[in-house]
């Protein structure tokens, strides 16, 4: 029988289940207002373009010493402390009337997400290893359920009249009470301090992997995080811009992106279980493909939503196949760092490159990239799930990607 879980283990959890929801919500509240943002700087495009890429680009950056900082100091401290500084970040933004004060907030913003997401992460990993059982996905569940929740309240917002910079700080006010209340609790999720590397020649040979089989799933995961990334970054510009809707409707694409992830996560396993992971992935590979379809084509709002919120729902499974298929590339988790490093490229590519595309041709064209991504993905679906990976292909414990 197993023991009962302590309740400071129970409480560690229920405090990352708050940081988590926060997380989401700051990342779901700016992206969303993205159109305001556009029309109080006059901004183009490609400008915007520039904003969307800097985010991840400094998170990421910020994520390279995290884990090494969190080990130097006391990783509570530093996680409190980087997502409260992430939420003045959000309040900057949203009274920031000129560049000289938005850029700067800009950039605080993308390194307090980055460490925010590396030690939450971290914590989530550590506090599972202690629950002795798999718990993150859980966590990404309320991750997903946040950003619903804030593309809501974001377009409640716009429909009320209610300013960018009084939204934001009111949002940011809420957010702060439970993080406050919970983050102590944050103590029993201990980060193991590193051991030292193993030298024999037995490990260095288990830690030679080979690149190709890795960029093979690679390109899946690069497409795969292209289209979210535009789906985050640019559905409500889209919509608003291409279809001509109202910033409050505009809004509600990447609700229903992020609704339909949900959904799609909560409903996974069994599917998989009863149907078998490469009969899963086709399907939702296909269902990608129609639903980036329908926003190519879409002429009224609703059927771009339509359209977002079918690629959510088919993109949902493909990220934790491709780890897990990673995953059985060697037993060091080496493969697994590698294929994470893809979704970088693909958030990146699909923040960076759909402004470019748009000014030089139309937000409608831009969106072609996207589409022959999700074929991209159906054809190459076979790569993420081999001949006898079934019943076998669920997402291994601890990988995780800051962008899901």
């Amino acid at each position: 029988m197993a023991s009962p879980i302590p309740t400071t283990l129970k409480r560690a959890r229920v405090g990352l289940f708050v940081v988590f929801l926060a997380q989401g919500a700051g990342f779901a509240l700016l992206v969303s207002r993205m159109p305001t943002i556009k029309d109080r700087f006059s901004l183009s495009d490609s400008d915007l373009s520039l904003l969307t890429v800097a985010l991840p680009l400094v998170a990421g950056i910020a994520t390279l010493v995290t884990g090494s900082l969190a080990h130097r100091i006391n990783s509570q401290v530093l996680l409190r402390a980087a997502i409260l500084l992430e939420y003045l970040a959000l309040v900057t933004i949203g009274y920031a009337d000129t560049l000289a004060v938005l850029l700067p907030g800009w950039v605080l913003m993308g390194v307090a997400f980055g460490t925010v997401d590396a030690t939450m992460n971290m914590k989530g990993v550590a506090l599972q290893q202690s629950y002795g059982r798999s718990i993150m996905v859980g966590f990404y569940a309320v991750y997903s359920l946040a950003g619903i929740v804030g593309a809501l309240a974001a377009s409640a917002s716009v429909a009320s009249g209610l300013s960018l910079g009084l939204f934001l700080t009111g949002a940011a006010v809420v957010l702060a009470i439970p993080l406050l209340a919970t983050g102590p609790w944050l103590a029993a999720a201990r980060i193991q301090r590193p051991t030292e590397p193993a030298t024999t020649p037995t490990d260095a040979q288990r830690n030679r992997v080979p690149w190709l089989p890795v960029v093979s799933i690679g390109v899946v995961l690069t497409s795969a995080y292209f289209i979210e990334s535009s789906a985050s970054s640019w559905s409500a510009v889209y919509v608003h811009d291409t279809i001509g809707s109202t910033q409050a409707v505009a809004a509600l694409a990447f609700a229903g992106y992020s609704a339909a992830m949900l959904l799609g996560r909560v409903g996974a396993d069994v599917v998989i279980r009863r149907l078998g992971a490469p009969t899963v992935v086709r399907s939702s590979a296909l269902i990608a493909l129609v639903g980036t379809a329908l926003v190519v084509i879409a002429p009224v709002a609703p059927v771009a939503i339509l359209g977002f919120a079918l690629a959510g729902l088919g993109l949902c499974v493909i990220a934790p196949l491709a780890f897990a298929a990673a995953g059985r590339l060697d037993d060091s988790g080496v493969s697994v760092a590698r294929a994470n490093s893809f979704t970088y490229v693909g958030f990146l590519l699909g923040a960076g490159l759909i402004g470019p595309i748009a000014d030089l041709s139309s937000m409608r064209i831009a969106y072609v990239v996207p589409l022959a991504l999700s074929a991209v993905v159906l054809l190459n679906a076979r790569r993420i799930v081999g001949p006898t990976a079934a019943h076998d292909v669920t997402m291994r414990d601890g990988v995780l990607s800051p962008w899901k």
